[in-house]
């Protein structure tokens, strides 16, 4: 008889498929039609499909709900296109679409062009992220890729940001109907949602009686912006699991730290902030799972004979309560947003947050949770920060500093360093990030927040007399290699 504890990896992706992620955009049962579908995967965006109310209407009618009359229904073709095309939210444009026989005509005859359109404006501030997360996501990209391959998408998406003038439309193009549907798919099931969990996660460890303020548009553009990045680095350094070997993916410190480095340090903080709330949210899960996953104390494992099943599920080093076991910790990291949204999806389903955590772990080639493990965190460390000034140097990022150059802080704006960031490096340049810089404030998501938000918690005040490198004891990290480069 087959054990009942064999490892299939295809069953993570069929879980996915199974999730309330996917059914959000799910067409109801009763509606016909030739959808074009939408992406659901653990690992990227062409594994599992689910169909999307709105990408494919032609041959769709209108729901049964009261449809739209009066000056909307007449205005002329092209400005119901327009309206359609800036709706600012995807809910917005599907419930026009399904509640207007004429907008639903409207959007049939030119679909392309609609959601072309609608996705520039819906993902403004953070297409070119969540293009670059789309391209590295799919089958095709992940399926074939080598170093070579790796490298040639960083470097792609290096010059990509450094045009300045390059137009999102002008990205936009050459995507088709069904690029574009992943797109907002993505965003809509995953990075929305991861949003707002992000921000009640870091907003109440940042006050004690955080405020019912909504996001701005700035906040919520760094958060989905570190989001996006995250994605992207599990992408090209993170193992893809079943058939993926560690030479298919960059995987030294230092070459992991070369594509964070592709953005300024305050946004690589983003990103490390987005990798903390992961950090601190699968630590509550294995807390939660421990018991379960133990095959010493857990009596489903009775009868079983361990040595032919043994598959090694260490989440502590030690009983719970003992530091969390890194490598598993990173396991589940590596697979990015989809298990991670999918994880808050199961907090109400013990046995199937056991499952997703047993089949996460175990679907990475290789696991072995006794082994040296290297992620996020050793790629930011001291050693590679400073290999990389020596054989990284970057003019952009590294010259203000070497040149003391002032960063006052100019306005609330995602291009510039936000007001916690300048308060912390005393209104200079500063290229040092990770253990640089207090981990508690990466915990209260710093670079995150507008001035008004932490002046009201306190933060900001706390941030400026804790300014400087933890444990530098007055040191300037900036001073010492200044002299060096001098």
């Amino acid at each position: 008889m087959p054990s009942p504890f064999k490892f299939s990896a295809s069953r993570l992706k069929g879980r996915l498929a199974q999730s309330s992620v996917v059914r959000l955009l799910s067409r109801p049962k009763e509606r016909t039609g030739n959808a074009v579908s939408v992406v659901e995967s653990t690992n990227n965006y062409n594994t599992t499909r689910a169909s999307m109310d709105i990408t494919d209407t032609s041959k769709c009618a209108p729901t049964q709900s009261p449809a739209v009359t009066g000056p909307l229904e007449s205005l002329p073709f092209e400005i119901q296109r327009l309206i359609l095309s800036h709706a600012p939210t995807f809910d917005t444009l599907r419930a026009l679409v399904h509640a207007s026989p004429r907008l639903h005509s409207v959007y049939a005859q030119d679909r392309l062009h609609i959601l072309r359109a609608f996705v520039e404006q819906y993902l403004q501030g953070i297409f070119l992220d969540a293009y670059a997360a789309y391209r590295s996501g799919t089958d095709e990209f992940q399926l074939t890729r080598n170093e070579p391959m790796l490298w040639d998408f960083v470097h792609d998406f290096e010059n990509k940001r450094n045009v300045t003038t390059i137009r999102q439309s002008k990205l936009a193009e050459p995507l088709g109907l069904e690029d574009l549907v992943q797109l907002v798919r993505f965003h809509h099931a995953i990075v929305e949602p991861l949003t707002e969990r992000y921000s009640i996660w870091a907003l109440a460890a940042l006050s004690s009686a955080p405020e019912d303020n909504p996001l701005s548009w700035t906040e919520k553009v760094r958060i989905q912006r570190g989001l996006y990045r995250f994605q992207i680095f599990c992408n090209l350094c993170g193992s893809r699991g079943e058939g993926r070997s560690s030479r298919e993916c960059i995987e030294v410190p230092l070459q992991r730290l070369r594509v964070l480095s592709l953005f300024p340090a305050y946004q690589i903080e983003e990103i490390l902030c987005i990798h903390e709330f992961g950090k601190d949210t699968y630590g509550g899960i294995f807390y939660r799972v421990a018991w379960d996953l133990n095959e010493e104390r857990n009596p489903i494992y009775k009868d079983v004979d361990l040595e032919s099943v043994r598959e090694n599920l260490l989440l502590f080093s030690g009983p719970p309560g003992y530091d969390i076991n890194q490598t598993s910790l990173e396991a589940m990291l590596r697979h990015g947003l989809p298990v991670l949204a999918l994880a808050f999806q199961k907090m109400e389903d013990h046995d199937g947050l056991v499952e997703l955590v047993r089949e996460s772990i175990l679907s990475l080639e290789s696991h072995d949770v006794n082994s040296y493990s290297d992620w996020m965190d050793e790629a930011v460390h001291y050693l590679p920060q400073a290999d990389r000034r020596e054989q990284w140097y970057s003019e952009q990022y590294d010259g203000p500093e070497k040149r003391k150059e002032k960063t006052p802080f100019v306005k609330y704006t995602p291009d510039q360093p936000p007001l916690a960031w300048v308060t912390f490096w005393y209104s200079e340049a500063s290229n040092f990030f990770g253990p640089y810089v207090h981990r508690a404030f990466r915990r209260w998501g710093f670079v995150m927040w507008d001035g008004p938000r932490l002046r009201a918690s306190g933060a900001l005040v706390h941030m400026y007399w804790a300014g400087g490198c933890p444990g530098c004891a007055g040191w300037d990290p900036r001073e010492s290699f200044s002299d060096d480069e001098d």
